[in-house]
């Protein structure tokens, strides 16, 4: 782990983790909603020129990784939601 990552506060560490199981559970639940596989929406983001593993995918999914700028713009659009909404900030 790089050394400036290593001397951030717990806190910033532990928001991040927060963040990255809501957004997971929001891009879940939304799939679940539209009937997709987790396939299928990889799929499509494929469409918005966004390229991703399944390994990826999953750890999206599950919590343990925040998606980058790129892979957040492809999952408004497949989703049809709006970011303050995935990134929870807005219902």
């Amino acid at each position: 782990m790089p050394k400036r990552i290593q001397d951030l506060p717990e806190e910033y560490h532990s928001n991040q983790r927060r963040l990255a199981q809501a957004i997971g559970r929001r891009m879940r639940v939304r799939r679940e909603q539209l009937a997709l596989t987790q396939e299928h929406l990889r799929a499509r983001m494929e469409l918005e020129q966004v390229f991703m593993s399944r390994t990826q995918y999953s750890r999206l999914e599950n919590g343990y990784a925040l998606p980058n700028a790129a892979e957040l713009i492809a999952l408004r659009a497949i989703l049809a939601v709006t970011f303050d909404w995935l990134l929870g900030t807005g219902e």
